[in-house]
């Protein structure tokens, strides 16, 4: 994969890497105020960032992120599988500022594998930041299309990702080791 780019989110609120081949697609269609889409020019990948209401009632923040994947990916009707969900420290926030990574594919059901688009699987990377005292959920999903072809080289139970699964795993760490928010004003304070 090629190196990155550090981009200004929300009017330079936020800041974030993202690959040298995506491009801001707010220049090719509306994006609602709450989200921050990149796009590949060269494929089909994409990176949103959303800026959520802080989700609570669950006895755990794993499970928050599991309703966060849930609501943004199953709201389609696909089925989601989750395979990893774990503890990050994101480089340029307090440590003590709760951050979680998720891997996750989401397939197309009978009513959605009719569209020319539902291809054979999307695998995600789910990052999310809690910020508590913001009463804000960042989820940050990193959005891999595969095809039949390319859904051949995944079996996720086995721990074989394929280069394009590979290939988002360093767009996670890149997002990890790059997210900042710089202006706590974007939450009102």
């Amino acid at each position: 994969m090629p190196g990155f780019k550090v981009v200004d989110l929300y009017d330079g609120s936020v800041q974030v890497a993202v690959p040298l081949s995506f491009i801001d697609a707010s220049e090719l269609r509306p994006i609602p105020d709450n989200q921050e889409v990149y796009v590949d020019a060269n494929g089909t990948a994409s990176i949103v960032i959303e800026l959520q209401e802080r989700v609570s009632g669950f006895a755990t923040d794993e499970e928050a992120m599991k309703y966060h994947i849930e609501d943004l990916a199953g709201g389609c009707g696909d089925t989601i599988r989750l395979y990893q969900t774990q503890r990050v420290i994101m480089h340029k926030l307090h440590a003590a500022i709760p951050a979680y990574t998720m891997i996750a594919t989401a397939h197309p059901t009978a009513a959605t594998a009719s569209s020319p688009a539902a291809g054979a699987f999307t695998g995600i990377y789910m990052v999310m930041v809690r910020l508590v005292d913001q009463n804000c959920d960042v989820i940050v999903t990193i959005n891999l299309p595969h095809d039949e072809r390319l859904a051949r080289e995944v079996k996720m139970e086995e721990g074989r990702l394929g280069q394009k699964m590979e290939e988002g795993a360093m767009v996670r760490d890149a997002v990890v080791a790059s997210f900042w928010v710089k202006n706590l004003a974007l939450f009102g304070q």
